[in-house]
């Protein structure tokens, strides 16, 4: 796939270089963009601290349950067959319980990542349009797709800087 998208990037760029005198190009480190910036380092925090409040949660009930188990493991010679087995599956759906709500938390937080995410990439797709612009970029490239290139072209702290003076401002 990434072979395949780096021969259409070099055909198009060799279509513009021969269209062109003069073909500026550039490239953006999304993922540090969003990391080193304000916005996402507030992202970033608020999302830890989602996190950290629903893993009390769960912990508390992880906790319960081992308790529950320590004990059942104690008392189970004791008890007759049918108590035995009551107590066995309670023990079961508890878990059962328990790992489908950290399933259900686990997809919560990746949905909730996403949406914070998806917000701060809107908003550096305006500011890289802006900035490809205003500098008469031809083009500008994600650095994911990049596998070589000079760092001069590289405008990733640009952006960082037109974004967290945007945040400020607002």
């Amino acid at each position: 796939m990434k072979y395949t998208l780096a021969v259409i990037w070099l055909m198009l760029f060799s279509t513009l270089a021969a269209a062109q005198d003069r073909v500026k190009v550039g490239f953006i480190d999304v993922q540090r963009a969003i990391s080193e910036s304000q916005a996402g380092k507030r992202a970033r925090d608020k999302f830890q601290a989602q996190v950290k409040k629903a893993e009390t949660g769960l912990l508390k009930e992880k906790q319960e349950l081992e308790r529950l188990k320590s004990e059942f493991d104690k008392k189970s010679p004791l008890l007759k067959d049918d108590e035995r087995r009551s107590l066995e599956v309670d023990l079961q759906k508890r878990a059962v319980n328990y790992q489908r709500a950290m399933g259900d938390l686990q997809q919560e937080l990746r949905q909730k990542e996403g949406e914070m995410t998806g917000d701060i990439l809107k908003e550096l797709e305006k500011i890289v349009t802006e900035v490809g612009k205003a500098e008469k970029f031809t083009l500008i490239l994600e650095r994911s797709q990049i596998l070589y290139s000079d760092q001069a072209i590289d405008i990733t702290n640009k952006v960082i800087e037109v974004f967290n003076s945007r945040a400020r401002s607002k």
